[in-house]
């Protein structure tokens, strides 16, 4: 469920960070994605020790909650209610939302971060693999979240440099009119 949760976590924090008109909203969003990459990752390191030790009926039960909580996710945002409610045609709708920009790159930052970990953490049977295989995000599970994670963590250092170098000629053209 960490794992998950902080994937999904880091989809939406990732998406206002980089497609946010508002600098403010896009900062506050790199710093929550630092803090959120260490949550990930300290979860990533005690559940790959944690696994192997467990059963196979509980590795499967596990396995069953991963499939199930990856389609939700996956699903999550298709408004058939909404669509419903305003007479429009469901289908359609849900159709056109699975094929918008913005939903493919939620989709994509959400499992380049959990299935990689899924892996990771030995929870990559037969079923989650079928199920990642069916969802089109199997190719995810050999991409680099470490590196994911550094580059979030890059992106917030980058943030306080670019702060530092402005408070600086701020200062420096303070120094000069006085």
């Amino acid at each position: 469920m960490q794992i998950l949760i902080e994937g999904l976590a880091l989809a939406a924090f990732g998406l206002i960070r980089d497609l946010a008109q508002n600098k403010l909203a896009s900062s506050l969003n790199a710093y929550v994605m630092q803090d959120e990459s260490r949550h990930v990752a300290f979860g990533r390191m005690s559940l790959a020790d944690y696994y192997p030790q467990l059963s196979d009926h509980e590795r499967k039960q596990r396995e069953e909650f991963v499939v199930e909580a990856s389609y939700l996710m996956r699903d999550r945002f298709q408004g058939e209610e909404v669509w419903e409610q305003l007479g429009l045609p469901v289908k359609e709708c849900v159709a056109c939302l699975d094929k918008s920009e913005i939903m493919r790159e939620y989709r994509k930052m959400l499992f380049t971060r959990i299935v990689p970990t899924i892996k990771h953490i030995g929870l990559w049977g037969p079923t989650v693999q079928k199920a990642y295989a069916d969802m089109g995000v199997i190719d995810y599970a050999d991409i680099d979240v470490v590196g994911l994670m550094e580059q979030d963590d890059q992106y917030a250092i980058n943030l306080d440099a670019q702060k530092r170098d402005v408070e600086a000629t701020i200062e420096a053209g303070r120094a000069v009119n006085a």
